[in-house]
C-alpha cells in the first residue's frame, strides 16, 4: 500500500478482537455491506442491521434500549431532541382532516408545533383540561385519532388522569401519547397507565447534565417502528457522542432523580413558609389539588417546583437576578438548579392574558432543583427572596 492507502486503511480494529465494558462511541456515518445486510434491506428489516446512521447505529441502539425498558416499552427510538420526537409521532398518525384533543398546559414549543400542524396541514385541534377525562371524551369527534397530554405539565404540574380515558380510547382506535418528561420513567411510566406512546425530551432528566440534546419515543414495536419510518424520511438524527452521553447518564437516572425527589420536596415546603411567596406548586405537598393520586401513581413528584413571587414578574425577575448558586437558564432536569419564569422563556409566544387564562400568573417561577446539597439551595432561594 502506497502512502495514502495506508493513512486510511492501516490501523482499523475489527470489533470481534474488542471487548469493551461500555457502548463505545460509533462515530461512523455508514457501515460495510454484506449479503446478510442486503436481504434484511429488501425484506424491510432495515432497522435490524447496520446500514447508515441515520437508520440506525449502535450507540444509539445501547440508549433506546435502556429507555426502552426503564419505561416498560417493547422499543424505543432516539432522535435529535425532544421536539423531533414529538413531530415524529405526530406526522406519523395524522392526516389533513384529522383530530387531536390535546391541552393548552403544554410546553410552549409543543404548543407551536401543533399551531403550525394545525395552520400547515389542516389538522383539526379541541383542547381540554388533563385531569378532567370527561371533557376529553366530550372533546373527541369520529375524525379523533390523537390524544396528547404531558403526564405532569409545564409549568403548572397537572396530572393527566389517563387511565379515564384509555377504555374510550381502545374503543375508537385512538393512540393516547404522553410526554413523561417532567417525571421521567422513574418515577412514573405511562405505559402500566394506559398510554400508546410515550415521548421526552431526553435532554431533560435522562440526560441529566445539561450537555447533550435529545428525543426519545417508546412504545409497542409496531408503533416504534411506523414512527421510526417517519423519522427516517424527515431525517432529526441524534449525534452517537449525544448517544453516548445520554447512554452513560441513564446509568444513573436512579440515584439522580431520587435526589431530585427529595430536595424538591424540601425546596417546596420551604418556599410555601415563605413570605415573599403567594403560591407553590409540587405533587407532594398537602396543598396541591392531586396529592393523593400523586402519591397513589408516582414514586417521586420529580424536581420541579412553580411558585410565585409576591410583586409579580419584575419581583420575579429580581429574585433570579440575586441567586448565587441556583442559575437562571431556560432548561431543566440537570444535576444543578435552575431557575426560569414562563413569561420570557417557555411561554413567551403567548399573550399576557393567554397566560393568565392557563393559570400562569404574574410572578410565577419555574424552579428545576438540582441534586447539590439542599441547605445550600434554600440558603440561596432565601436570600434571594430577601
Amino acid at each position: 500500500m502506497r502512502f495514502a492507502t495506508k493513512a486510511i486503511h492501516v490501523g482499523d480494529q475489527p470489533l470481534e478482537k474488542v471487548k469493551p465494558v461500555i457502548t463505545p462511541i460509533f462515530q461512523t456515518s455508514n457501515y460495510s455491506l454484506s449479503d446478510e445486510v442486503y436481504k434484511a434491506f429488501t425484506q424491510g428489516k432495515e432497522r435490524e442491521v447496520w446500514i447508515y446512521t441515520r437508520h440506525n447505529n449502535p450507540t444509539r441502539r445501547a440508549a433506546e434500549e435502556k429507555i426502552a425498558a426503564l419505561e416498560g416499552g417493547e422499543d424505543a427510538l432516539v432522535v435529535a431532541s425532544g421536539m423531533a420526537a414529538l413531530a415524529s409521532v405526530l406526522l406519523t398518525y395524522l392526516r389533513p382532516g384529522d383530530h387531536m384533543v390535546t391541552s393548552q398546559h403544554l410546553y410552549g414549543g409543543s404548543l407551536n408545533l401543533i399551531k403550525k400542524l394545525k395552520e400547515n396541514f389542516s389538522i383539526k385541534v379541541s383542547f381540554a383540561s388533563p385531569n378532567h377525562p370527561e371533557g376529553i371524551i366530550d372533546a373527541s369527534t369520529s375524525q379523533t385519532r390523537l390524544f396528547f397530554f404531558e403526564s405532569l405539565s409545564n409549568p403548572l404540574l397537572k396530572p393527566f388522569f389517563v387511565e379515564g380515558v384509555k377504555d374510550f380510547a381502545r374503543r375508537r382506535g385512538i393512540k393516547i401519547v404522553v410526554d413523561n418528561t417532567f417525571l421521567s420513567p422513574y418515577n412514573f411510566n405511562p405505559l402500566n397507565h394506559g398510554a400508546d406512546i410515550v415521548i421526552h425530551s431526553a435532554t431533560k432528566y435522562l440526560g441529566g447534565h445539561s450537555d447533550l440534546l435529545a428525543g426519545a419515543v417508546v412504545g409497542s414495536q409496531e408503533d416504534v417502528h411506523r414512527i421510526w419510518e417517519t423519522y427516517v424520511a424527515l431525517g432529526p438524527v441524534a449525534d452517537p457522542l449525544a448517544c453516548f452521553l445520554l447512554d452513560r447518564s441513564l446509568k444513573t437516572l436512579h440515584l439522580r432523580m431520587e435526589r431530585h425527589n427529595s430536595n424538591a420536596l424540601q425546596a417546596a415546603e420551604f418556599l410555601e413558609e415563605h413570605p415573599g411567596v403567594e403560591w407553590v406548586i409540587y405533587p407532594f405537598l398537602p396543598s396541591y389539588r392531586h396529592r393523593e393520586y400523586a402519591k397513589e401513581n408516582f414514586r417521586g413528584g420529580g424536581g420541579m417546583v412553580t411558585f410565585k413571587v409576591k410583586g409579580g414578574d419584575e419581583a420575579g425577575l429580581r429574585f433570579m437576578r440575586r441567586l448565587k448558586i441556583v442559575k437562571e437558564a431556560a432548561s431543566l432536569g440537570g444535576v444543578e438548579s435552575l431557575v426560569s419564569m414562563p413569561f420570557n422563556t417557555s411561554h413567551y409566544a403567548l399573550s399576557p392574558e393567554e397566560r393568565a387564562e392557563l393559570g400562569i400568573e404574574e410572578g410565577a417561577v419555574r424552579l428545576s432543583v438540582g441534586v447539590e446539597d439542599i441547605e445550600d439551595i434554600l440558603s440561596d432561594v432565601d436570600q434571594a427572596l430577601g
